[in-house]
């Protein structure tokens, strides 16, 4: 639960900080290239989802990899 966890700390955080800088790019590239739409609702809306359920995926894995070794075997030593 606690790698779930972090990944999805990490993936909001790239969405919270990444949601405003692709506003701003999208201003910038009206301007910039000749019909090119400041704001496209669909890729702004599947963007974060298809990131979040790559996350999902790529963080529970490895979690459930992880819940099949005993404890006392992950902390011995060789």
């Amino acid at each position: 639960m606690m790698l779930f966890r972090d990944g999805a700390r990490t993936t909001l955080m790239g969405v919270a900080i990444g949601f405003p800088l692709a506003m701003l790019l999208g201003q910038f590239l009206s301007v910039a290239i000749f019909e090119v739409s400041s704001f496209n609702p669909i890729a702004l809306t599947v963007a974060p989802i298809v990131l979040a359920s790559v996350t999902a995926v790529a963080t529970y894995i490895p979690a459930r990899r992880g819940m099949r070794v005993s404890p006392l075997e992950a902390l011995r030593t060789e």
